[in-house]
């Protein structure tokens, strides 16, 4: 179910000055009623029954570990290796129905907000005055996320002589950088199983607004314009490791979009 709406509207306010807006706006939302699925009434956190058909399940990450005494006082991870300065995840539920001091596939919930958006938009303008004109557009995608994956350093042996991201670099766990909020995890040259797991540490709200084209002419004559023009020159997001329409992954998979500007002259005959 959703919603789908546009607008536009134009005036003449006088001979030589004409303005005109446009803009449209969607929302979609779906929701699995039934499916073929194991009796999840203990669990029911693992169920798609309520979610969205796109839905995540992933472990919900409490952020880093910062000292042995906090490893020490949590639930068992069954992830391989773990201390401080690894991510610490939430014990959800267990076999019963209730936490169990033990993080494992149970443990999952499913997080609603889809990496396909709900919302799309878009919103834009053009003016006339005299012998000048001005165009721009707006685009933009709302209850959208993406989930970081393949982003990892040291991860094998097929990596090396990779170079690191420089936000791992600025922000990952260190004793210099002994925070739970930070960006990354602990650096190691040894896979790291507990810190590659599918969670809500990886998972970011991708949400955009996007100036995907603006234009400015001028027109001395009928037959001569002259413009100056871009496009996707400003993005404002909240997600600002790599350009959020690219989705999930590591930011390297596709060649992103690319800022472009340009100075020309139109000749009508």
């Amino acid at each position: 179910s959703g919603v789908d709406m546009s607008f536009s509207y134009k005036k003449v306010f006088r001979k030589d000055f004409t303005a005109a807006l446009r803009g449209s706006f969607t929302y979609a939302h779906n929701e699995i009623v039934f499916n073929d699925e194991p009796d999840y009434s203990l669990t029911p956190n693992l169920s798609k029954i309520g979610h969205p058909h796109n839905s995540r399940l992933l472990y919900v990450s409490e952020g880093i570990f910062t000292s042995q005494e906090e490893v020490d006082a949590h639930a068992v991870q069954t992830f391989g290796n773990y201390g401080v300065g690894d991510i610490k995840y939430a014990d959800i539920t267990g076999p019963d129905g209730k936490p169990d001091g033990v993080v494992n596939a149970l443990d999952r919930i499913r997080y609603d907000i889809p990496a396909i958006p709900e919302i799309q938009y878009g919103f834009g303008g053009a003016l006339t005055y005299k012998h000048f004109d001005f165009n721009f557009m707006f685009q933009g995608a709302a209850r959208v996320t993406l989930l970081m994956s393949g982003h990892h350093p040291f991860i094998s042996n097929k990596g090396a002589g990779y170079n690191i991201s420089q936000y791992l670099v600025d922000d990952h766990w260190s004793w210099d950088n002994n925070r739970a909020d930070a960006a990354y995890p602990r650096l190691s040259t040894k896979v790291s199983n507990n810190n590659t797991q599918s969670s809500s540490f990886y998972l970011h709200d991708s949400s955009y607004l996007r100036l995907k084209s603006v234009e400015i002419g001028y027109s001395p004559v009928k037959k001569i314009r002259f413009y100056l023009a871009g496009t996707d020159l400003l993005t404002f997001s909240p997600f600002k490791y790599w350009d959020p329409e690219m989705g999930s992954g590591s930011g390297l998979e596709t060649y992103p979009l690319q800022k472009t500007a340009k100075v020309g002259v139109q000749f009508n005959f």
